[in-house]
């Protein structure tokens, strides 16, 4: 039996990977190479990545071949729970907090998914008491068919990945596609995308605003849900963003199990991810602060609304997004812009009334003159609010090269 696996990025070595432990020949395949013959080939296996109207999917199914997701694939070989977590904002830090307090309390637990771990490179290794912590990106939900989840969280909705999808409601409708495979879902009761979905069965809410009457909540110096009571004031992630993460996470924790000292304990011992809002440098009185996983408008905005007297280094890949709900907001808190990138003249354009604006050729270039406005205090602050793959590989690659544009000019006398 031959497999076709579509694309040779991590999800596709991961299927392949699968596929051979599970005595299947995999033919990998990715654009640009000479397409594949479908005589003999059992089904496919997608990227996410790929889009579903891909010509060679189209014919792949007109031909009768089933097309497959990486996630599903590697979930019709798993084995346990799973907790999921979506959204376009957050969904790589509450996952991996959830997966902490999981793993600190002793269960047998697994991350993946959108995270950077392909499913399929560890399906076969998950047992009926394990937990698997999944981040599914939308483009991983558009390919679910049998998958299902205890519960899964959503973190968010905001205009993102405007390329591919038609509109922003389409979009939306992606994401949403989740709750078609969860057992309970929790969801952002601030969010208007989840509104709808108040009062439902197996619908826990949470909120960050006073007297909302959501399921979790803030009261006081606590995050509380059902019996469950968290002090927050010495959690580790700071900022309005990371209280909703956190009360997120402690739904879906409670939800399969977890105790009240647990789910604290797991919350205290997670420090944080690389690329969100890190404090990568200081020098004199200026902080440089690494935001590069900050690919959206939204996330950008999360950022800045964390700080004051900011010099911001902004832009990249053009993803048809709109700047200029950020405005008022940049106004009042970014003192100066240095935009990069395939977007840099949007930017200047979109925000010169509000803020001195000028640009850079490169991320070297760019720390310098940040660094030169932001005069004898303040922060240097990378969220680009944009995708990297004009001048980078990846958001880690344009936040490694920050930090070390960072590490230089710090370490000079």
């Amino acid at each position: 039996m031959r497999v076709l696996v579509f694309g040779r990025g991590k999800s596709g070595l991961g299927a392949a990977k699968l596929l051979e432990r599970l005595g299947i020949e995999p033919l990998l395949y990715s654009d640009g190479e000479p397409e594949p013959e479908l005589s003999g080939i059992a089904a496919v296996v997608k990227s996410p990545g790929v889009p579903p109207r891909n010509p060679l999917l189209e014919k792949a199914k007109r031909a009768g071949i089933p097309v497959y997701g990486e996630v599903e694939l590697g979930y019709r070989f798993s084995s346990g729970s799973f907790i999921s977590v979506t959204g376009t904002n957050g969904k790589s830090t509450t996952t991996a907090v959830i997966y902490h307090a999981l793993k600190l309390s002793g269960r047998e637990s697994f991350i993946g998914g959108n995270y950077g771990i392909p499913l399929s490179t560890f399906a076969l290794d998950t047992t009926e008491e394990s937990f698997t912590a999944l981040e599914l990106s939308s483009f991983q939900i558009e390919d679910l068919t049998s998958f299902r989840s205890r519960v899964s969280v959503f973190l968010n909705v905001t205009p993102d990945h405007l390329n591919r999808y038609s509109s922003f409601e389409e979009y939306r409708e992606a994401k949403l596609r989740l709750l078609d495979f969860s057992d309970c879902a929790v969801v952002n009761g601030d969010d208007p995308s989840f509104k709808h979905l108040k009062g439902k069965l197996g619908i826990y809410t949470f909120s960050v605003s006073t007297d909302s009457g959501a399921d979790a909540r803030v009261e006081g110096e606590l995050l509380v849900f059902s019996g469950y009571r968290i002090p927050y004031r010495e959690l580790p992630l700071k900022g309005i963003h990371n209280l909703e993460n956190y009360l997120a996470a402690l739904v879906a924790l409670a939800v399969v199990g977890l105790s009240e000292e647990e789910i604290y304990e797991g919350f205290k011992a997670f420090k944080g991810l690389p690329h969100r809002c890190e404090v990568v440098g200081r020098k004199g009185g200026v902080v440089f602060v690494n935001d590069s996983k900050a690919t959206n408008p939204d996330a950008m905005k999360k950022a800045l609304e964390s700080f004051r007297s900011v010099v911001l280094i902004a832009g990249g890949s053009d993803k048809g997004l709109d700047f200029k709900e950020l405005k008022p907001l940049v106004k009042s808190r970014v003192k100066a812009l240095v935009a990069i990138g395939e977007t840099a003249g949007k930017l200047v354009e979109t925000f010169k009334e509000e803020t001195y604006v000028l640009t850079a050729s490169s991320m070297e270039e760019a720390v310098e003159r940040a660094y030169a406005l932001a005069g004898d205090e303040g922060v240097v602050l990378l969220s680009p609010g944009c995708a990297s793959f004009d001048m980078f590989k990846n958001f880690q690659e344009r936040g490694e090269r920050f930090r070390e544009a960072v590490k230089r000019l710090t370490e000079e006398t």
